[in-house]
């Protein structure tokens, strides 16, 4: 058993190698290779594009090693310590579970962020509208919402305005926004800029009916939520509740019943 714990020792470690390989050190920060092809994709997969920054990647993988590491000399104590069946199939769950923990937590904040966008977007709308409708233009309105805000959705508006005033045009700017946050709200006020650009309708009732279809949306959203709160709390109900309730009421009662009988 104990040389069963040195080969999953050895394995852990050079797993952590393998890895430590690719990961940079402070004073070669700048030379560095970049990480590309399918590792990047899959790292891209695990952590969003957003947080997709070559800095964000090299954090991500040190600290998925840091984190492996521990669990490695976590599981070779436990296996060292008593050797048993039970405790050499939880040492590789223990590896696998913490290699995917930073995953986890990065898609995890990911969809908090989308989820945060998707919501806000349809107060921001209203806002635009007022803007649009005062003679600004969308880069003026959402260069003014990025700076009166610090919220996912003012941090969008801020990179797609970076981008443009870096020589991109508005539609390849609003493709990367849509890349970035895939959510519905974000497609259908693109595509109504889009169709804005295209037909040369005024921007500011574009957005007034996206506005308009951005809150019919969040409302029908709502309402759905709420017819499925009735069922979710049958099971509670059911179990949690009666019981008491049947102990309380039905107890003294039961107990009167059973004092009153003969013998």
């Amino acid at each position: 058993m104990q040389a069963l714990a040195a080969v999953l020792f050895g394995a852990a470690a050079a797993l952590l190698t393998l890895q430590a390989g690719r990961i940079p050190l402070r004073r070669r920060r700048r030379t560095a290779r970049p990480i590309t092809g399918r590792r990047r994709d899959l790292l891209l997969r695990a952590t969003g594009v957003v947080h997709g920054t070559e800095a964000e990647l090299r954090r991500f993988v040190r600290r998925r090693v840091g984190i492996v590491a521990a669990a490695s000399v976590a599981a070779v104590m436990i296996v060292w310590a008593e050797p048993s069946g039970v405790r050499l199939a939880a040492a590789p769950a223990l590896l696998a579970g913490a290699w995917q923990l930073p995953a986890t937590l990065a898609r995890a904040r990911e969809r908090r962020r989308r989820e945060a966008v998707e919501l806000e977007i349809v107060d921001a709308l209203g806002e635009m509208v007022m803007g649009v409708e005062a003679g600004l233009t969308l880069e003026s309105v959402m260069s003014l919402y990025a700076a009166r805000h610090s919220t996912p959705l003012a941090a969008e508006y801020a990179t797609m305005l970076d981008r443009i005033s870096l020589g991109a045009s508005r539609d390849t700017a609003l493709g990367e926004f849509v890349e970035r946050t895939p959510t519905d709200g974000v497609r259908m006020f693109v595509a109504a800029v889009r169709q804005n650009q295209r037909i040369g309708a005024p921007l500011g009732d574009v957005l007034r009916r996206q506005a308009g279809t951005a809150r019919r949306r969040r409302r029908q959203a709502i309402e759905e939520r709420s017819a499925k709160l009735a069922m979710k709390m049958v099971f509670p109900t059911v179990f949690c509740i009666l019981p008491a309730l049947m102990i309380v009421v039905v107890g003294p009662a039961l107990i009167r019943t059973l004092a009153s009988l003969p013998g």
